[in-house]
């Protein structure tokens, strides 16, 4: 029988690890006894900064997260990267191991949104998204692949519900999220049976990417959305993320699948 792994004594990188979400990740890593590399960076330098809400949420807002990982009696350690710059990928992935000599969890949780319909779209809108969403994911994991091969250890993928239904305006976003599920699956048979690969689906999460950039699109308010689309009757918070996280990294036999943390959304369609 395959038992559950434990992830006392482990090392995780958490990308986007200063935003709502990865502070979720982060956290619930570090109550199960991981040490964290919380992976940020301050702004995007893309033409579309300004308007794109970010999974990732800046050096300067990493206290937080540092705070709970130290809480729970582990180690926190702060790096910027540019996930979709492969030469700093790389070079965060040997800092890590200088300074820890090992990676067992990967949580891939970078991302960025805007909303605009096709016909409106600039094409460095469509390459800012698809570059942090799915490019971003491809680079840190074949950055850490041979880490994580040494250690049998494991990624994580931030999806979204997204990465399985279509929505107008958000074209570029859900091809982004589709990819990354795409590329979860076929990752897992490359690696397979010394890592695995699965992915998280976040639903709606009160975070910038809802409050600034969804809700203003939807013509009602963020409650209304929780309220109409929510099923068990609340939203998602950062740490349903990360226990999510928590429980595929622990578990040896499940690889190439999805985790949908989402109230019940999808199944609403009636």
């Amino acid at each position: 029988m395959v038992e559950e792994s434990t992830l006392e004594g482990s090392v995780s990188i958490v990308t986007g690890g200063g935003g709502d979400i990865g502070t979720g990740i982060a956290a619930e890593l570090a109550a199960a006894g991981s040490d964290v590399v919380i992976a940020d960076v301050d702004v995007l330098e893309t033409e579309y900064n300004q308007q794109a809400s970010t999974a990732v949420g800046g050096i300067e807002r990493t206290r937080e997260v540092v705070d709970r990982v130290e809480e729970e009696g582990q180690r926190a350690h702060v790096l910027e990267c540019d996930v979709t710059d492969a030469e700093q990928v790389e070079g965060m992935v040997e800092e890590v191991v200088d300074e820890f000599g090992r990676i067992d969890v990967v949580a891939n949780n970078a991302g960025v949104i805007t909303v605009a319909p096709v016909e409106e779209m600039a094409e460095a809108e469509w390459e800012s998204i698809v570059d942090v969403n799915a490019k971003g994911v491809f680079l840190v994991a074949r950055a850490a692949i041979p880490y994580l091969r040494e250690s049998n250890g494991t990624i994580v993928n931030t999806a979204s519900i997204a990465g399985e239904i279509g929505a107008g305006g958000l074209a570029h976003y859900c091809a982004s999220k589709h990819a990354v599920l795409g590329f979860t699956k076929s990752l897992a048979l490359e690696l397979a049976p010394e890592v695995t690969v699965n992915a998280v689906c976040p639903g709606i999460v009160e975070t910038p990417m809802w409050e600034d950039v969804l809700t203003p699109s939807l013509d009602e308010t963020y409650e209304e959305t929780v309220e109409g689309a929510i099923p068990m009757g609340r939203d998602q918070d950062p740490e349903d993320m990360g226990r999510a996280v928590v429980f595929l990294a622990k578990n040896r036999n499940i690889t190439g699948e999805s985790v949908v943390v989402d109230g019940g959304i999808l199944q609403n369609v009636i």
